[in-house]
C-alpha cells in the first residue's frame, strides 16, 4: 500500500481547495481524501452563501433598493444628528445610524431640528414616510446615502 505524507497529501489537497467552483470539479479528483476536502470546501461556500442577513446588517440596509437585505424590516427609529436645508424647500436628513435620508417634495412639516426621534416607515409602492416621535404630521423621504 502507498503511504503518503502529510505534505504530499496537502500538495494534492491544494488544486482542489482553489478550485471548489462547483462539486463537478471535485468529481475528477482520485485522491480519496482530496476529493472529501474538495467536496467539504464547496459545501463551506454554498452555506456561507446562503446566509440569512443579520437585525442589524437589515437596519443598516433599510431603504436602499430592494436588492438590500433589509426586505424584512418594516421601519426605524433614529435620532436626527443633522438637517441640511436647500433652497428650494426640500432637506437631508443626517441620522445618529449614519444614514442620510431626503425629503422628497418640498413640505415644511413636520417641524424638525437636531435631536428629535424620528421614526421611518415602509410606504406604498415602494416610498417611505418619515414622522417625528409625537407628531401625527409626516413627510416622504428617500434614502440618500
Amino acid at each position: 500500500m502507498f503511504k503518503t505524507s502529510p505534505f504530499m497529501l496537502l500538495l494534492l489537497m491544494l488544486p482542489s481547495l482553489l478550485m471548489a467552483e462547483s462539486w463537478e470539479s471535485c468529481r475528477s479528483i482520485d485522491a480519496d481524501q482530496a476529493r472529501l476536502a474538495c467536496y467539504d470546501q464547496y459545501a463551506q461556500t454554498l452555506s456561507s452563501q446562503q446566509a440569512k442577513p443579520t437585525v442589524e446588517d437589515q437596519k443598516a440596509a433599510f431603504g436602499l433598493p430592494k436588492t438590500s437585505p433589509a426586505d424584512d424590516i418594516e421601519a426605524i427609529t433614529a435620532q436626527v444628528t443633522n438637517i441640511e436645508k436647500f433652497s428650494h424647500g426640500s432637506r437631508l436628513i443626517y441620522l445618529q445610524n449614519d444614514q442620510v435620508w431626503r425629503q422628497v417634495g418640498n413640505s415644511s412639516q413636520p417641524k424638525l431640528r437636531t435631536g428629535d426621534m424620528i421614526t421611518i416607515k415602509r410606504g406604498a409602492l415602494g416610498s417611505f414616510v418619515l414622522k417625528k416621535v409625537g407628531s401625527n404630521r409626516s413627510m416622504r423621504v428617500k434614502r440618500f446615502k
